[in-house]
C-alpha cells in the first residue's frame, strides 16, 4: 500500500465546503468511485497558510501508479463531475497530473509501508530553508534513530511522514501524525524538557519558525473530508 500525500491551493473556502458536502450527498458513488481504484482511506484537511489556503489530500492507494493512470483516463460520469470540481477550485487539471502536485516524502518515523488507523493529524508548515528540512530529517532518521524511536513511542505515534511541496510562495512541509489521545499527548510534548525533546523542537522552530512550545500540534488545520473502505 502507498501512501500519497499532496496539497492543493484552493480558490475559496465556500467552493471547498460546497465540494465536500455534493461528495457527501453523493456517498454512494463516491465509494464506488474510490473502490474502483484501490483507494482505501482519503482525507481532506483545509488549511490556511502564509501562502494562501490549501487542501492537503491524504491517500491510502493498492497500486499508485495504476490507479493514477485509471483515474486520468476514467470518463464515467462521476469521475468527470470529481475532476472538474478539483480543477474548479484548484486550477490543477487531474487528467495531466492524477496524482495532484508532485511532493517529496523526507521522513517516515518507520519505514512501513502500511498507515495505522489511529487518528490523523495533518498539518503544513512553513519552511525558511529546504536544506535546512532535509538535514533535520536525516539527523533523525540516521544519527539519533533510536532517540528518535523512544521520542515517538512516548507521545503515543504509530507514524508520522513529512512531505515537502513547493510552490510558488516557497516551500511547505506537510507533516502527517498517526497517533492516540493527540491532544493529551500534545500537552505532553510541549511541556516536555528532555534533552531530545528541547533539542527537537529547536530544530522545528529553526525550520519552520513554529514554536511547538506554543503550538504543539502545528498549524492549525481543519479536516474536512474522510473516506474509508
Amino acid at each position: 500500500m502507498t501512501l500519497l500525500v499532496r496539497f492543493f491551493p484552493v480558490r475559496s473556502r465556500e467552493g471547498v465546503d460546497a465540494f465536500t458536502r455534493e461528495m457527501q450527498e453523493r456517498a454512494a458513488a463516491a465509494r464506488k468511485f474510490y473502490t474502483t481504484l484501490g483507494v482505501h482511506r482519503e482525507s481532506w484537511f483545509f488549511q490556511d497558510t502564509p501562502h494562501g489556503s490549501i487542501v492537503i489530500g491524504v491517500t491510502e492507494v493498492d497500486e499508485l501508479e495504476a490507479a493514477a493512470e485509471q483515474y486520468a483516463e476514467s470518463e464515467d460520469g462521476f469521475s468527470l463531475w470529481f475532476k472538474q470540481r478539483v480543477y474548479d477550485l484548484s486550477g490543477i487539471d487531474p487528467n495531466e497530473a492524477p496524482k495532484g502536485p508532485p511532493s517529496e516524502t523526507v521522513f517516515d518515523s518507520s519505514g512501513h509501508d502500511a498507515w495505522p488507523s489511529e487518528r490523523l493529524v495533518v498539518r503544513a508548515y512553513p519552511v525558511r530553508s529546504r536544506d535546512a528540512v532535509l538535514e533535520f530529517a536525516n539527523e533523525l532518521q540516521h544519527q539519533r534513530t533510536s532517540e528518535m524511536r523512544r521520542f515517538y513511542d512516548g507521545y503515543q505515534v504509530a507514524r508520522e511522514t513529512w512531505h515537502l511541496q513547493d510552490m510558488p510562495g516557497g516551500p511547505l512541509l506537510i507533516g502527517v501524525t498517526a497517533l492516540k489521545n493527540p491532544e493529551l499527548n500534545a500537552q505532553a510534548y510541549g511541556e516536555a524538557q528532555d534533552a531530545f525533546a528541547v533539542w527537537f523542537k529547536k530544530k522545528v522552530e529553526e525550520v519552520s519558525g513554529v514554536d511547538p512550545n506554543v503550538t504543539p500540534l502545528g498549524p492549525p488545520s481543519e479536516q474536512i473530508f474522510e473516506f474509508v473502505a
